[in-house]
């Protein structure tokens, strides 16, 4: 597991943009249970977010030991646990809208709709909560190797990734594969 966990995040650089992009509404497999994988990224999320300790010690060691973690290990090691993240069918249906239309009409990641609708306005579409934010990564093939990514964050000086992840104001997230594109959209409030 380490070698892998090594290997994945050696060639991180190479493969792991963050952006996104939508079709602007709609999506015939919205209310399909998630897949093997996004449960993976779901549940993974989940556990970093209510035992960050325990996520940094089992999945962030090597990383940290080989200084390519970008401070997450630290980060992790010295936050408070935050609520467990409940699946929401409108984000989720949001998530899976963008991350399906990343890989067939955009081919590149980005926050936007590849017809240009904002991020904001694509997941308000979906889900009638208030505050909302967005995680997206192509490349990544697992669950486990997409939060990863998340959490370290490479090569992205805000954190955002990290934050929104691990931000214990967000109650609720859908989350979307699509080859190899993945949307992970936050929300607190809504009531879908």
């Amino acid at each position: 597991m380490k070698l892998r966990t090594s290997l994945i995040l050696c060639l991180f650089p190479l493969l792991f943009s963050m952006a996104a992009c939508d079709d602007g509404g709609g999506g015939d497999y919205n209310n399909s249970p998630l897949t093997a994988e996004e449960q993976a990224a779901f549940d993974y999320t989940n556990f970093a977010r209510t035992d960050p300790q325990g996520f940094a010690t089992q999945y962030l060691y090597d990383l940290h030991s080989s200084g390519s973690d970008n401070g997450a290990y630290d980060d992790l090691m010295a936050r408070d646990p935050v609520p467990a993240l409940e699946l929401s069918p409108g984000l989720l249906a949001a998530a899976r809208a963008h991350s399906r239309d990343l890989n067939e009409n955009c081919h590149t990641l980005q926050h936007d709709s590849c017809d240009g609708t904002s991020w904001s306005d694509r997941i308000w579409s979906y889900y009638d909560g208030g505050t909302i934010a967005e995680n997206a990564a192509m490349g990544f093939g697992t669950g486990l190797s997409v939060v990863i990514a998340w959490i370290v964050d490479t090569n992205v000086p805000s954190l955002g990734h990290r934050v929104n992840l691990l931000n214990g104001s967000y109650t609720q997230v859908g989350i979307g594969q699509a080859g190899s594109y993945w949307t992970q959209d936050f929300g607190a409030g809504g009531t879908n």
